[in-house]
């Protein structure tokens, strides 16, 4: 049958779209967000082996992408798995690698793929966000530390830094281009001028103070912890040092560079220097929401208004624990060191100029054929002619372009929104510690066997995971007889690893709440 007039542009654009959607496996029309919601609701009471289940039965693909492995990586993590949470992060590990390396023959990576140009962004290869980037090592550190390997650990905390340092190359280059590119093309740089746009979520007083959206104050605390604890105090300032200029105004931070050479100074007298880390929530992931987006058109500037997808985060109210309590009669406060909350917004923020670029690259090309498409509806009128067959062909194009129009929603969702830190001294032997969730209060007991431990803990709805003490170049072992892990009803879940490494402390800690 031949081509009704003036619908050649339609059909090459669904031609060219469904070509595109079927080199993608259908990953344009993939709700990642459903898909995680799931995944966390199952882990978050409790069922961790069933989030991993549906987090597999969702990638049935062989060749596992980045967002698997890291998602992976953070569910074994969260039941205690080290190694298998180490196997999926070095996996993920490599693709990121493999992005760097892509980086710097290729600066600018500021285009996408053709689909992303036709379809949306969900066709694009996921590379993942920078702070997902650099906490892929940072957890790998940990995960080291949790199995006894601290020396190793010092390779993947000196690997963040310097995944950090390319990073900020990488953006400040990337960023000039962009916003030169919409220039040249009038297309709109700033989210504020989307009507209706929760300008709020992406633009407020925690995300502005961040330095810039990648930059992680733990990693460069636990820079200071181990390399302290290995002794080399001139590796272990700096790391407190910039976690002080990363969130400052935390006294506990300032503190432990401050007192850095009297504890290396002191003697070992059984006491046991402890570092709490908690994490707490989830980053609430990417939402896509539509908005009506004017592109001119046509030798008179025409404005065509389509509907266009863009991500958008829903407020959250954050929790963090104020204190941690020990033996119920010693409460140590916390310091507020990472916001992967805030974070997840910052980048978002410095993501929506790229992402309005190539939405109006993809609308335009709509807008034109829409335009096209009237104009011939009108002459046609003019003549008297059937305009049945072109009204149907306009008709499936909005369609078809508000189908394909989706806002990419990827993104690590299993990460902590929030990370507090305490640090304490104690004697050595069993303690319990108690932890205010929000929702109750979880408990747990941990065995300390050496001057130095950290302790991790995991705080999201639904049941405790505890895991057995590590000590350096020794597996992990069960906690003494009698140990415990409880939770009261609706208290958030808890993942507890105890790691002991031998270096001296001072400073004893009598009974009150520490600042």
């Amino acid at each position: 049958m031949k081509p009704l007039p003036g619908a050649t542009s339609l059909l090459t654009w669904l031609l060219v779209a469904t070509l595109s959607l079927a080199g993608s496996g259908c990953a344009a029309f993939r709700s990642y967000k459903a898909e995680m919601d799931k995944t966390i609701a199952l882990a978050s009471a409790g069922d961790v082996d069933g989030a991993i289940k549906v987090l597999d039965s969702n990638n049935k693909s062989k060749d596992k992408d980045l967002l698997y492995d890291m998602e992976s990586g953070e569910l074994r993590r969260l039941k205690g798995d080290f190694q298998g949470s180490q196997v999926a992060l070095t996996s993920a590990d490599a693709k990121v690698q493999a992005w760097e390396e892509a980086s710097k023959l290729n600066a600018a990576r500021t285009g996408g793929s053709v689909g992303s140009y036709l379809v949306n962004d969900k066709v694009r290869t996921y590379e993942g966000h920078d702070y997902e980037k650099v906490m892929v090592t940072t957890l790998m550190a940990m995960n080291r530390m949790d199995l006894g390997d601290w020396d190793t650990a010092r390779v993947d905390i000196k690997r963040t830094h310097e995944r950090e340092a390319m990073i900020q190359a990488l953006r400040e280059d990337e960023y000039l281009k962009v916003t030169e590119e919409a220039r040249k093309k009038g297309a709109r740089q700033s989210f504020k001028e989307l009507n209706g746009y929760p300008v709020q979520t992406i633009d407020n007083p925690e995300v502005n103070a961040l330095k810039n959206g990648y930059q992680n104050a733990l990693s460069h605390y636990l820079a200071g912890f181990v390399y302290e604890a290995l002794g080399e105090p001139s590796l272990a300032a700096p790391g407190y040092r910039t976690a002080i200029e990363l969130r400052p105004g935390q006294g506990m931070l300032e503190d432990s560079l401050g007192g850095l050479d009297a504890r290396l100074a002191a003697k070992d007298e059984g006491y046991c220097d402890v570092l709490f880390v908690i994490e707490t929530g989830v980053i609430p992931g990417r939402a896509s929401q539509s908005f009506n987006l004017p592109i001119p058109v046509g030798p008179q500037g025409r404005w065509i208004f389509i509907s266009a997808s863009f991500p958008t985060m829903p407020a959250v109210a954050p929790y963090n624990p104020p204190s941690v309590r020990i033996d119920k009669d010693l409460d140590v406060r916390t310091a507020h060191v990472l916001d992967l909350d805030s974070m997840a917004r910052r980048t978002l923020k410095d993501d929506m100029p790229g992402i309005m670029l190539r939405a109006f690259i993809r609308l335009s090309s709509r807008a034109v054929a829409q335009y096209q498409m009237q104009e011939q509806i009108a002459q046609q009128q003019r003549k008297g002619q059937d305009t049945l067959g072109m009204s149907l062909g306009l008709l499936a194009l909005q369609l078809g372009g508000a189908v394909t129009e989706q806002a990419d929603e990827r993104g690590w969702r299993t990460l902590p929104a929030h990370v507090t830190v305490a640090r304490a001294r104690l004697s050595r032997g069993q303690h319990n510690i108690d932890i205010s969730t929000g929702h109750g209060r979880a408990t747990f007991d941990v065995n300390l066997a050496g001057p130095h431990a950290l302790v991790t803990a995991r705080l999201l709805g639904g049941r405790p995971f505890t895991t057995p003490a590590a000590s350096p170049g020794m597996p992990a072992a069960p906690l003494p007889a009698g140990s415990k892990s409880v939770a009261a009803p609706g208290a958030d879940a808890v993942q507890v690893s105890v790691v002991n490494f031998d270096y001296p402390v001072a400073v004893s800690t009598p009974r009150r709440t520490l600042p």
